[in-house]
């Protein structure tokens, strides 16, 4: 027996994570977590405050922006860079939900399609992607997460304003 064999999982070899896409699979996923929720019991809710709630936590963007356009020498593994990736998708797409129908100015409808051209191009991404591929999409995923953030930071600005003068 090989020492790597006494540890379990060591001799495994490592596969990026897959999310199931097709309808069926999906379909089944809901089931079984209805099914979960309608046998818990009832757990009393936490009450929520009152007041506007804002989902877009801008500080963990921040954070993970500045992360991934940071210079670093020597380039990061390739598991830092699609661990980023991930977030920086998440994030974009909390944020395209945030503006999805408010593209009305030319600078928003350009980061739209940009923005939905990244998201198109990581579900063709996987592990046999070469290196700087990975890290250049990376790199643009936080460019665009950063304009993003950006005009929301300015639409809520502008909200607090304009309530603020009613």
């Amino acid at each position: 027996m090989t020492a790597n064999r006494r540890t379990p999982g060591t001799h495994w070899r490592q596969r990026p994570l897959r999310f199931a896409q097709d309808s069926e699979t999906l379909r089944r996923l809901l089931a079984a977590l209805n099914r979960h929720h309608a046998e818990e019991p009832c757990r009393q809710v936490p009450v929520r405050p009152v007041g506007p709630v804002h989902p877009v936590d801008s500080a963990a963007i921040s954070r993970t922006v500045t992360e991934a356009l940071a210079f670093q020498l020597p380039l990061p593994e390739r598991a830092w860079v699609d661990m980023t990736a991930l977030k920086l998708r998440g994030h974009l797409q909390l944020l395209l939900s945030e503006f999805d129908g408010d593209a009305d100015a030319p600078p928003a409808r350009t980061l739209h399609g940009d923005a939905y051209r990244l998201l198109a191009l990581c579900d063709s991404f996987d592990a046999t992607a070469p290196f700087l591929h990975a890290y250049e999409l990376m790199r643009a995923l936080a460019e665009t997460t950063r304009s993003f953030a950006d005009l929301h930071e300015e639409r809520q600005q502008a909200q607090a304003a304009k309530e603020s003068d009613e």
